[in-house]
């Protein structure tokens, strides 16, 4: 009785830019980092996943560096992202 179950788990995702985009305009930042996680190994995958966004383009280059030196601190290797 009273016995706690694990959530369902779900398939990771990339976390899109526009999401990012929700939360600033929605709270009033100019700049936004999500950083998300999927812990253990059981089930696989589990990993990391950061998205950022900028409401113009210095915004989006200032917060750009934040993520990428977030991503050297967390020990990422570099990838080329597509996102625009």
């Amino acid at each position: 009785m009273g016995s706690e179950t694990e959530p369902k788990t779900k398939v990771m995702k990339r976390i899109p830019i526009t999401a990012a985009r929700h939360i600033a305009e929605t709270y009033g930042y100019d700049q936004v980092i999500i950083y998300a996680r999927k812990v253990g190994a059981d089930p696989d995958p589990y990993g990391e996943h950061l998205t950022t966004y900028g409401v113009t383009k210095a915004h989006c280059g200032a917060i750009a560096k934040i993520g990428d030196y977030l991503k050297r601190v967390m020990g990422w290797e570099p990838q080329q992202d597509t996102a625009q």
